[in-house]
């Protein structure tokens, strides 16, 4: 959690305190709508602020959101595939803006951490069920990326915990360097985990071809790049197989540093036993 602000009365000025927000304290945000001194002036601490009700937090807000319209586009998953589409759109999109929103406001929480971790990975298990229903051929390998992704992300988090850490984004050196580079650079970490979620949403898309009738391009090269897949030599390419395609490499290696997370997690808890013992 983002550490909380202290009013400073001989000062009035803002400094960090360490102490836990359940003990007493008289901070100027540790409680919505109180006021602090800040540069000679009151300054209210209102709901878009650090406040006690945590649960109320705008990123949190939004999180609750999320798993809504996560649920909506299960639902709706082997009935309308259209809407289950459009509902785990939304919540994608979320997930994007509750993190802008902690940021913004500085409404950090362990809470919030939490709740968007398990939303992700409940979403991405969910949505795998789905396709090892859809394609029964591919059910097993969808239930081992299932697996994958919940036991290595688990894994990283604990590990981050018991090592001191204050959030699993933050890794020591003894992380592989592609681990490091996709926690440390967004633009990485964002395209991996849209190359994965768009590699999962195309395949479903793929599994309704009459109610996604008209979604296709008409290209001749990629009628002969994707010939493998078409029926007939002059038929149009279906867009979801070219998003499918433009998703492969950042599926693949959003799964490879899953791997290597799992494993460097599993030596870090090791580590951390040694130096217990």
């Amino acid at each position: 959690m983002e550490e909380p602000l202290m009013g400073n009365p001989a000062t009035g000025t803002l400094q960090t305190d360490r102490s836990d927000l359940g003990t007493s304290q008289t901070s100027a945000n540790s409680y919505p709508h109180k006021t602090a001194m800040v540069g000679g002036r009151t300054n209210t601490m209102g709901f878009f602020q650090r406040h006690r009700n945590i649960a109320l937090y705008v990123p949190n807000i939004v999180g609750y959101l999320r798993v809504v319209c996560s649920a909506a586009a299960v639902a709706l998953a082997f009935t309308r595939p259209k809407a289950m589409l459009a509902f785990y759109f939304v919540s994608f999109v979320f997930d994007e803006l509750d993190g802008r929103f902690a940021r913004l406001f500085s409404q950090q929480s362990t809470f919030g951490a939490v709740l968007d971790m398990v939303t992700d990975r409940l979403s991405t298990a969910a949505l795998l069920c789905i396709l090892g229903v859809l394609y029964p051929g591919m059910a097993q390998f969808c239930i081992l990326l299932q697996a994958l992704d919940i036991a290595s992300h688990w894994c990283h988090m604990y590990a981050s915990l018991v090592s001191g850490g204050t959030s699993h984004k933050e890794l020591s050196n003894h992380h592989n360097w592609l681990v490091r580079s996709y926690y440390a650079n967004r633009i990485f970490m964002g395209t991996c985990c849209v190359s994965c979620e768009l590699m999962y949403l195309s395949l479903y898309g793929l599994a309704w071809p009459d109610q996604f009738e008209g979604w296709a391009i008409s290209s001749g090269w990629l009628r002969r790049f994707f010939s493998f897949h078409l029926k007939q030599q002059n038929e149009e390419v279906p867009v979801f197989m070219l998003f499918a395609a433009i998703a492969v490499p950042g599926f693949i290696i959003k799964n490879v540093i899953n791997v290597i997370q799992l494993y460097q997690s599993m030596m870090g808890l090791c580590r951390h036993d040694l130096k217990n013992m």
